[in-house]
């Protein structure tokens, strides 16, 4: 690879970012005016706002019970703690006569009434407001405060009366709160719960419009051919402008860190200011952690502005890139929020998680905890995941029908019926939008069904999982046989697929013992959700409803229509690999991504040998009525396979299991093997 052609396409890129007022306007003058302006804003419109609440006057009507007994209630010195405005409160309630209050308070002309009465020798308030209006409910709230007051001065002087010491009654208990964090720990957990998720929007802001410029700019400009014809190679002309986008993706994202920076100093000058004593904290304690999330922010930088070209490269306008690159942005805000939840463990496992990593670590180390071994998976993670995008990156830059094709999705599904011709499989961008279809009415549908009518809703559900790619072949004409793999396998095929789910069923046990180590209240709620269905049910609906209906709805969806339409686009690894990945998440289950993930790579390898579902069918049902004999049968099999329902091998159990794990599928993909 040359150095000195990567440098000259870098420098080239960058001249022409340089010179894009859209790229400059995004990198500098939004970064360094957003955030003062947001909060400069917030704080003159909520101090406006408060202010004007503060100082208004809110009108209020007091009936009164004429049955209240004077001795009890003293309605002048009530009147007069309501409309007292000197007071620590300083609210501006005046009351005024009223003919039909309630009336008044539908159309708005008084803010609260309140009606006094007397019920077994108490006294008796009822406040009517109107929660959806303002001032009714600001009103309805400096009325509980008032009353509050008015309560304590009542209950002191009804056991002063009696000659007992209302303080020591009324407040028997003291208590002291001691906070044994810093005052730098206290403001680290603030901006650890902030921080990381404006530094992620603002890296990905930064590098979404260098992206679309680099990839799909060129293509709007005409000049992808040129560059193309030069004497440079294509990892060459990628990492130049992988390079770029990534450098403008960091100088924007420590522009936003620097911009935040001088508010947060300028904020804290003015607290000082205000109370010194109670704002003491020593800024200079935060510079190791300032130099950490630098160290994340270009980390991050380089993974996010490689998913960015990636996502980008697919586009033929400026347009169409923003609405590709929406999805993206919606799943970073998304997975950004994990540093608004308490008490997430930062462990080596999440700091392998892209986008989790990076907000766990900055706000661990904003509260000076900080482990050497999770900052290096965290930082050597993204620069690996970076890589594997350029590599992506790289293959795409290879392919003409995506760097010169039409662009678009091309939907059939909302062709008209008449124009389409008969035959052949669906487009692999039909395909993902029936699995989304799919997915959302499994959310909506399914599981109201699966709650209301138990294992009944759970047929539903696998019915809804057949119709939807059933019925959009036959809108689409397509042919069925070949849309659904539907042929009659060899012997050797069954007998190889059997073979192969032996194997495959053994390693994901043990996957799924190990999982359920780690993703304890996942597996847990799985659980709960079967138990639920399946209360009070017999084993053979339940072997119907869980193992055969799966067998046959579930296939038909990922393993006909889903794989058919992969093939057809992709290498067939490539495209097992995606319907697996699409079968773990339909699970939505992180523990269950993994292990029917790896299932779902087995049913699809069959279905791609034998040309045939039934033989991923005739899998699919008996790993899942092994799961069922095993969910009621598990007391008579513990005894002689206890590893099935604990979980727990010994090392010489686990090299047998594996050992026959490896002699099953290895016999099976020999039955399976084409001539």
């Amino acid at each position: 690879m040359g150095f000195r052609k990567i440098k000259s396409i870098y420098k080239k890129e960058m001249l022409d970012l340089m010179r894009d007022k859209k790229t400059m306007i995004m990198m500098v003058i939004v970064p360094l005016l957003l955030y003062p302006l947001i909060m400069i804003g917030a704080m003159v419109v909520t101090s406006f706002i408060m202010s004007d609440i503060q100082s208004s006057e809110y009108k209020v009507v007091i009936d009164y019970d004429d049955n209240i007994s004077t001795e009890i209630f003293d309605k002048e010195e009530f009147e007069n703690l309501i409309t007292d405005s000197e007071d620590e409160l300083e609210y501006h309630l005046n009351i005024v006569e009223s003919e039909n209050a309630y009336e008044e308070l539908m159309s708005e002309d008084i803010d609260a009434y309140v009606s006094v009465g007397e019920t077994d020798g108490k006294i008796k308030f009822s406040i009517q407001y109107l929660s959806s209006v303002t001032n009714s409910s600001t009103a309805s709230d400096m009325l509980e405060d008032k009353l509050n007051i008015y309560r304590r001065t009542a209950e002191a002087k009804y056991l002063s009366g009696l000659g007992l010491d209302a303080e020591m009654i009324m407040n028997p208990i003291e208590t002291e709160w001691n906070d044994k964090s810093t005052k730098e720990e206290s403001l680290g957990s603030i901006l650890g719960s902030i921080l990381p998720f404006l530094l992620i929007v603002s890296i990905l802001m930064g590098a979404m419009y260098p992206a679309i410029d680099t990839t799909t700019g060129e293509k709007e400009r005409g000049t992808l051919e040129t560059l193309l014809t030069m004497p440079v190679k294509n990892n060459e002309l990628i990492m130049g402008k992988f390079l770029a986008v990534a450098t403008v993706a960091v100088i924007s994202a420590l522009l936003n860190l620097i911009s935040m920076g001088g508010m947060g100093i300028y904020l804290y000058n003015m607290m000082e200011i205000a109370d010194s004593e109670s704002v003491n904290v020593n800024l200079v304690e935060f510079i190791p952690a300032i130099f950490v999330v630098i160290l994340c922010v270009i980390a991050f930088a380089l993974f996010i502005s490689a998913i960015t070209m990636c996502v980008t490269i697919f586009a033929k306008s400026f347009k169409e890139a923003n609405n590709y690159l929406t999805p993206l942005l919606l799943v970073v805000m998304f997975t950004g929020y994990i540093g608004f939840i308490p008490n997430i463990e930062f462990n080596t496992l999440m700091a392998s998680v892209p986008v989790v990593n990076i907000c766990l670590l900055i706000n661990n180390i904003l509260v000076f905890k900080f482990s050497f071994t999770t900052i290096f998976v965290t930082l050597i993670t993204n620069v690996i995941y970076a890589g594997i995008a350029i590599m992506i990156l790289s293959k795409l830059y290879n392919s003409e029908e995506i760097l010169f094709g039409e662009g678009g999705v091309s939907l059939q599904m909302f062709t008209d019926r008449k124009n389409l011709k008969k035959g052949r499989v669906p487009n692999f961008s039909d395909a993902l939008l029936v699995a989304a279809v799919v997915l959302l009415l499994c959310l909506y549908v399914g599981s109201i069904a699966q709650v209301k009518l138990g294992l009944m809703g759970l047929l539903i559900t696998q019915l809804i999982i057949l119709g939807v790619p059933v019925f959009a072949a036959w809108y689409t004409k397509k042919d069925f046989k070949e849309t659904f793999s539907i042929k009659m396998p060899k012997v050797s095929h069954i007998l190889g697929a059997v073979l192969l789910e032996i194997g495959t069923f053994i390693v994901v046990m043990l996957l799924s013992a190990v999982l359920s180590k780690i993703f304890v209240s996942d597996i847990e709620s799985v659980n709960e959700s079967f138990q639920m269905i399946l209360d009070g049910v017999g084993f053979i609906p339940a072997l119907f409803v869980i193992a055969l209906a799966p067998a046959i709805c579930e296939e038909a969806l990922f393993r006909g229509y889903m794989l058919s339409s992969a093939v057809k686009k992709y290498k067939p690894v490539t495209a097992v690999l995606i319907v697996a990945a699409l079968f773990g998440i339909y699970h939505m289950s992180l523990t269950k991504f993994f292990t029917t993930g790896l299932l779902g790579i087995a049913f699809a390898f069959v279905v791609c040998m034998s040309n045939s579902i039934l033989c991923s069918s005739i899998m699919h049902f008996l790993n899942n009525a092994a799961s069922v004999v095993v969910l009621y049968y598990g007391d008579r099999i513990g005894d002689k396979f206890s590893w099935l329902i604990t979980g727990d091998v010994s090392i010489v159990q686990l090299a047998v299991l594996l050992v026959m794990a490896a002699v099953f599928i290895i016999a099976g993909v020999f039955c399976l093997r084409k001539k």
